[in-house]
Order: C-alpha cells, then sequence, then structure tokens
C-alpha cells in the first residue's frame, strides 16, 4: 500500500513510514511545514531541578 502526502500528493518514502507509522506528510513538506506527527508526553513523576541533579550526577 501507497501512502501519499497530505500536501504535495507524493509517495512518502518506505524509510519514513518504517519509522514514522503515523506520519501523513513526505519528508520535503514536513521540513517545509513542519511535522505533522505529535509525540505524547509522559510526566516523569519528579521536578525539573530534580532530573538536571540526576543528570549531572557521577557514576561510583
Amino acid at each position: 500500500m501507497q501512502h501519499l502526502c497530505e500536501i504535495c500528493g507524493k509517495a512518502i518514502q518506505p524509510g519514513r513510514i518504517k519509522a514514522l507509522p503515523g506520519t501523513k506528510r513526505c519528508i520535503d513538506c514536513a521540513r517545509k511545514q513542519g511535522s505533522d506527527y505529535v509525540i505524547r508526553r509522559i510526566a516523569t513523576g519528579m521536578d525539573i531541578d530534580t532530573y538536571k541533579d540526576l543528570l549531572g550526577a557521577t557514576r561510583s
């Protein structure tokens, strides 16, 4: 099944469909118009300062 871009109507490359199965835009239109793919954010349950501290921590 061939997926077509919602903007230009050209075929969306198979590699892009594999990486982003829900996309409706080809790579060229996504670069020009912005991606239509929305990634859901997941709450980590910690505040940003704690997260930054963890990123800066060193392993012993």
